[in-house]
């Protein structure tokens, strides 16, 4: 698996990337501590995984996350912050984020969580999902299974991409499919997993703990 680390604190990054080798040893951990550097990497390299800091010095999140989607990184993008708002963590998933890690996590509680992000879950603070409602863990992983028998196979290669956070162009794109079915089988896929949007759709991930790679 291959890794991007977007931070401009140089210590958070370091002890992050350290957190990461003692996790899996054999990932590649690229760093970069702007923007324009780590959009230059994801020219050239395809992550996974974009590890990418809210706040950076020279634009906010919201810019970084469109910008790298913009220029066609298809990478899961966890937005790590130390604000941790259920609105802020919300509006991240709203704008194609794959899950939100709070900074102020102790080493214990971040290595759980870059654990489940690394195993290709969606990870959200549980603070987060009290707030829409729900407990983690509601529903039993057989019944989450259950909800998917009715989709084909594609409906749920589409799932799993836009809970990902990916636009449907670059869905479309990475299926080898146009935007008019991406949009269809979504359809489909919200309708089975009794959910409205992708944002319903990924704190349902998280909550269930749903893989979605």
């Amino acid at each position: 698996m291959q890794v991007l680390m977007v931070d401009d604190h140089t210590m958070f990054l370091q002890g992050l990337k350290t957190l990461l080798g003692l996790l899996m040893p054999d990932l590649r951990v690229d760093t970069s501590g702007d923007l324009a550097h780590a959009l230059q990497l994801a020219q050239i390299s395809n992550y996974d995984l974009v590890l990418l800091d809210w706040h950076l010095t020279e634009c906010d999140g919201e810019a970084s996350l469109r910008r790298l989607r913009d220029m066609g990184c298809v990478a899961r993008i966890v937005v790590l912050s130390g604000e941790t708002s259920a609105e802020l963590i919300r509006s991240t998933i709203e704008l194609g984020a794959a899950g939100f890690i709070p900074k102020a996590y102790s080493s214990e509680m971040m290595v759980a969580a870059l654990g489940k992000v690394l195993a290709g879950q969606i990870f959200l603070p549980s603070e987060s999902l009290r707030h829409q409602g729900e407990k983690p863990g509601a529903l039993s992983s057989q019944k989450a299974d259950a909800r998917f028998t009715g989709l084909t196979a594609r409906q749920i290669d589409v799932y799993r991409a836009a809970v990902r956070g990916l636009p449907n162009k670059l869905i479309a794109r990475e299926l080898g499919i146009v935007e008019s079915t991406v949009k269809s089988h979504l359809t489909a896929v919200f309708g089975a997993l009794g959910v409205r949007n992708r944002t319903e759709a990924a704190y349902q991930a998280s909550r269930d703990g749903i893989h979605i790679t």
